[in-house]
This record gives structure tokens, C-alpha cells and sequence, in this order.
């Protein structure tokens, strides 16, 4: 989820919201990083927070909303509107991954160059643009693992344009978009739409987008307890991906928590409204710097396993300390590269190349 500007409020509560859909992945991959043969050779704790990739669901639902709630001035401005929106997508999701890639790589690459051996690197001229530029017809990125979802994104930010240049018309082309989708879900076209369109990744996306319109332009019911209700739909949502009679990751599970998610969402935005939303200030903080938690921690977390194996600690602690230590360096780790290095370079970025400003069309409330 890209971070709100100046044309939009910012929500502390969907930052701490995001801060604990990250936390989930983390929990889920440290578990199952732990399961490789130089460690535990099974995932840990039982396989405990084995539901955690239901935070990606959430945070696919919380990319359509949040550019559509704070790029809604801009909708229906024509091309001029493209490229300082594009611009701001590049700075928030190429920089900080392009860094982590070259951490992650970077160590095959010195041992090959240590040692002779040609290419440098495994990549071949087919990996490039899924790899460096997260096109998502360009194969499966490597190295860093998690890059699977930023194509997706990198999709939706690039679609987010039939919006700028012509609202009426975007929102048209959304509403086949998501028609098409089901359409494949349920074998009614006959081939799969090229890119992954027809993936439910692409609805959760539509449904974040049309959360953040319903936010944008009309007063979202709030009902006494709608929190409570709106957690408990989520976890129904988890429960159901997970243990439904189709299976995890199937089509209606993914329906399932991208509804859920918006509900979520949509409960926050309306808490907010009415008075602002306290929340630990931790879980700020940790929210705005998630989007570089959720590219390193898988490299954190694989560091210091090793590390601790090596110490001779790994097999000498408990499991669950283990477990722990990793999963509080990954999230410490992710936080100070968010800090430090992800939001100041971003601000950097976007102070060098700002585009000039265009009056923002007139819109009803």
C-alpha cells in the first residue's frame, strides 16, 4: 500500500492495519523458513501461522483503495494526471526493491565472480523483466521471493491510468475487468486472459477500488460494534479460505477475503470519521515502513537462522526462541531499512522530479 500525500487525510488506523497484515506474512514465512534441511526440516510451531498469506490478500484489497482514496481529485483529469501519478508509483515500488534485490543477489553474484564462474548471475535474459522491471508477463521474479505480489501490483498501478485519463469510461472498463474474472473463475471464456487478469488477486484489487471510491463520495454506515463485526468477518473469511470444501487459495476463499478486507477497511475509514482512531504508535510507524519489512524479511529472517546455526544456538534453544529471535530481527531489521533508507529516499525522489501542478477537476462530494 503506497503511503497517503498531502491530497488525502492520513488513516492511522489502516496503518496499523497494514503493520499487522505484514506481521502475518512474516509469521508464516518464518515458520516455513525454518522447515529447509541446515535447519528444523519442518515448519515450525505446527505450522501455527500457516494462514498468514491472507495478509497479501488484505494488502492487494488495500492497494485499490488507497491510491483510489488519495488520487480521487485527480480521476477523470485526463493525461496530464498520468505522469506524476505514474512517477510516484515508480519512486514508492522500484527503489527499495531494486536495494533489497541487490542484497539478496548479491552474495551469489561476489561467489561467482570469487570463483570464476560465468554468468555472474543465474539470471537469463528471459528472467530480466519479470526480475528487475516485476513485469508480470515476464516470468517469476528471483531472488527475492515475495516479488510475485509486486507484479500484481505494479498491473494494477499501470491500470489505475483508465481511471485518470476517463472516469466513466475507467470505471467501465473495471466493471468488465471484474466480469471477466468471475467469467474465468467458473470456465465461461475460453482461454485465460493473458497477464493473470483473470486472477482474484485482480478483483481483490477492484474491490479496493471501489471501497475507496464509496469512501471518497458517501458517508459510510457505522453501527454500534461494526469493528467487532468487521474482525469477525475477517476471520470467518481466513477460516473459510483455509478449511472451505474448495480448498486454500481457491476462487472463493480469495472472494471471500477480499470482501472481508474491504469491510475492514471501510469500518476504519468510518471509525475515523467520526473521531480519530488511537492506536500504538509502534504500529504506525511500523505501518508506514511495511512495504520494506515485507521485501527483506525473508533475507532477515534467513540470515539469522544461519547465523544462529552456525553459533551452534539453532538446535540449542527451544524452538519457539528461535523462532521469536527471527522473527523480531526481521521485523526490527525491515523497520530500520524503512526508516532509514525507503522513506528518505522516496521523499528524495519525489523533490527532484515534481511535476507541475494541474487543477484538479471539480468532483461532488
Amino acid at each position: 500500500m503506497a503511503p497517503t500525500d498531502r491530497h488525502a487525510p492520513k488513516l492511522a488506523s489502516i496503518e496499523a492495519a497494514r503493520a499487522i497484515a505484514a506481521l502475518a506474512v512474516v509469521l508464516m514465512h518464518a515458520t516455513h523458513l525454518m522447515r529447509v534441511p541446515q535447519f528444523s526440516g519442518q515448519v515450525a510451531l505446527g505450522g501455527l501461522f500457516d494462514f498468514g498469506y491472507a495478509g497479501v490478500d488484505f494488502f492487494f484489497v488495500l492497494s485499490g483503495f488507497i491510491i483510489t482514496f488519495v488520487h480521487h481529485a485527480e480521476l477523470g483529469g485526463g493525461a496530464a494526471r498520468c505522469p506524476g501519478y505514474l512517477w510516484k508509483r515508480f519512486v514508492r515500488v522500484f527503489p527499495i526493491y531494486w536495494m533489497v534485490l541487490a542484497m539478496t543477489a548479491g552474495p551469489s553474484i561476489l561467489a561467482r565472480l570469487a570463483t570464476g564462474r560465468t554468468p555472474i548471475s543465474e539470471l537469463g535474459a528471459e528472467d530480466l523483466p519479470g526480475t528487475l522491471l516485476l513485469w508480470i508477463g515476464g516470468g517469476t521474479p528471483e531472488y527475492v521471493g515475495v516479488a510475485w505480489s509486486l507484479q500484481y501490483e505494479v498491473l494494477f498501478y499501470l491500470s489505475f491510468c483508465v481511471l485518470l485519463l476517463h472516469l466513466r469510461g475507467g470505471l467501465a472498463l473495471y466493471a468488465l475487468w471484474a466480469a471477466l474474472v468471475v467469467a474465468q473463475a467458473f470456465g465461461q471464456l475460453p482461454a485465460a486472459l493473458p497477464w493473470k487478469l483473470g486472477d482474484p488477486h485482480c478483483l481483490q484489487f477492484l474491490m479496493g477500488v471501489a471501497t475507496g471510491l464509496m469512501a471518497r463520495r458517501a458517508t459510510l454506515p457505522l453501527v454500534r460494534g461494526q469493528w467487532l463485526l468487521a474482525a469477525a468477518a475477517f476471520v470467518a473469511a481466513v477460516l473459510y479460505e483455509r478449511l472451505g470444501s474448495q480448498g486454500p487459495h481457491a476462487f472463493g476463499g480469495r472472494v471471500a477475503l477480499g470482501l472481508a478486507s474491504a469491510l475492514v477497511l471501510a469500518t476504519l475509514v468510518a471509525m475515523e470519521r467520526r473521531r480519530p482512531v488511537r492506536v500504538p504508535a509502534l504500529l504506525v510507524q511500523l505501518g508506514a515502513a511495511s512495504y520494506s519489512l515485507y521485501l527483506a524479511h525473508c533475507l532477515l529472517i534467513n540470515i539469522v537462522l544461519a547465523s544462529m546455526a552456525k553459533a551452534g544456538l539453532y538446535h540449542a534453544l527451544p524452538e519457539a526462541l528461535v523462532f521469536s529471535i527471527a522473527v523480531l530481527a526481521a521485523v526490527t531489521g525491515g523497520w530500520l531499512i524503512g526508516r532509514c533508507l525507503e522513506l528518505p529516499v522516496v521523499a528524495w525522489l519525489r523533490r527532484r522530479r515534481s511535476p507541475p501542478a494541474v487543477p484538479a477537476p471539480a468532483i461532488a462530494a
